[in-house]
């Protein structure tokens, strides 16, 4: 190891021509003494050497693989050549705040039991626009001793690996990245295995921008079910390591991932994908109510999936007691009895107004309720099978999907359930695609497309 050097900033890269200029950029501004940055390439098709060989900063290291290895490979490869004291993660289509380097670093100078330092994140779309901000683990800085954080850790991955950066010697204790883990998770995986061995610290002020979009290899892990099944083989060989008796909250977090893509898999119209998550669940934290689940799933009853998923949360909320995953899982388990009352009102106006021929579209968070409660065809907007990430890209975008549920779904009529207005406030061409309301009450606002 350098004595000249203090942080290497790691990235992993493959096919990030794009963005790789940005994110070397932002590690090069970091007003950090003995710092270097290490890319290793993981056999780009694209032009990411050159991008990279367009920085003639002699901090900067280069090495490309002959073949592609995997991001995990291409970690453990950025490791070998990294000679900091402290190892930063970047990922390629990430970037760095000002300042961010040096906050964390101070951290770990100031107490040397911390092995890890996170923190916030600014997340961003491919085009660099702000999208919504994540849940934040902790509402202020804050330091969990080992035992807390993993425990934490164990039951959900908290970090974003843009923002993370470790103690080198803790990391050559914790060993290598796994590929054998598969295409996602490795990350969570180390995070768990350094977390057993000293604090944890937390930055609240945002440290990185974090770039979400639909060539990302989260995105893509997760829609599929990959990510779901990595993450078993992480909790599986973490715990063979260090069970501290973590079995319990490992399942019942497991469970509840399971749960919830089951319910992102129904929505996107691929039952058999819902019926395959909710069988894991029950494998992992048997239940009754996880049974009828499994047949409402396979019988195609929406109402049913929604209601049982509710209560197979609600049980294993029990399991997670204390952990912030926890809180999640309860706030999507409980019920809401406004929103339930407003559904119930909207599904009795649209009875009463639209013909019984009528086939509605419903903007109401793929809550089933309407639909099954107004005595009509009809479908979801958006239509996830159509519009798999559930939120149109601009006002063109939503009014051309509603255009597309009439063409593709024969839908006559949009009803808005008035907590979900905001739809024709924040896309105003899907307002106008739908026209005049020809029913508005306190419950909904119903639109009448024939005549459009």
């Amino acid at each position: 190891m350098s004595a000249a050097i203090r942080v290497s900033v790691c990235i992993p890269a493959r096919d990030a021509a794009g963005h790789i200029g940005t994110a070397i950029a932002s590690a090069l501004s970091q007003d950090v003494a003995g710092l270097e940055v290490v890319v290793v390439d993981d056999a780009s098709r694209d032009a990411t050497g050159a991008v990279v060989a367009g920085f003639a900063d002699p901090r900067v290291r280069y090495r490309r693989a002959r073949r592609p290895g995997g991001v995990a490979t291409a970690r453990n490869t950025c490791l070998a050549l990294a000679r900091g004291r402290y190892v930063a993660w970047l990922d390629a289509d990430d970037e760095y705040l000002p300042g961010a380097l040096g906050q964390q670093v101070a951290v770990l100078d100031a107490h040397p039991d911390v092995v890890l330092v996170h923190g916030g994140c600014e997340v961003i779309d491919a085009d660099g626009r702000a999208l919504p901000d994540w849940p934040a683990p902790h509402a202020g800085d804050a330091i969990e001793p080992s035992a807390d954080a993993f425990r934490q850790l164990l039951a959900t991955n908290e970090m974003t690996t843009s923002t993370v950066v470790i103690r080198r010697s803790a990391l050559d204790a914790a060993g290598p990245f796994e590929p054998r883990i598969g295409a996602s998770s490795t990350d969570w995986h180390m995070w768990l295995r350094v977390a057993l061995r000293g604090s944890v610290a937390y930055r609240a002020r945002p440290v990185a921008r974090y770039r979400q979009h639909g060539a990302s290899i989260s995105r893509a892990t997760a829609s599929s079910g990959q990510r779901l099944r990595c993450d078993v083989r992480v909790a599986a060989d973490v715990l063979r390591r260090a069970p501290r008796g973590g079995a319990p909250v490992a399942k019942a977090a497991l469970a509840a991932k399971a749960l919830l893509h089951a319910g992102d898999a129904y929505t996107r119209g691929h039952p058999a994908a819902a019926a395959d998550a909710v069988a894991l669940a029950g494998r992992l934290r048997p239940g009754d109510e996880l049974d009828e689940l499994l047949a409402a799933t396979r019988g195609g009853d929406d109402l049913g999936c929604a209601r049982l998923t509710k209560r197979a949360l609600a049980r294993l909320d029990g399991d997670l007691g204390g952990t912030r995953f926890g809180r999640r899982v309860r706030r999507a388990a409980a019920s809401d009895p406004a929103w339930d009352a407003e559904l119930s009102a909207a599904a009795r106006a649209v009875a009463r107004v639209t013909p019984q021929a009528a086939v509605v579209a419903a903007i109401a968070k793929w809550d089933p309720a309407l639909l099954a409660g107004c005595g009509r065809a009809g479908c979801n907007y958006p239509d996830r099978e159509l519009l798999p990430d559930g939120y149109p890209e601009d006002g063109r975008a939503a009014a051309a999907h509603l255009g597309e549920l009439r063409a593709r779904r024969g839908v006559t009529h949009l009803v808005v359930p008035a907590t979900n207005g905001w739809w024709l406030e924040h896309y105003p061409e899907l307002a106008l695609a739908a026209g005049d309301a020809v029913h508005r009450d306190g419950a909904c606002a119903i639109f009448d497309l024939r005549a459009r």
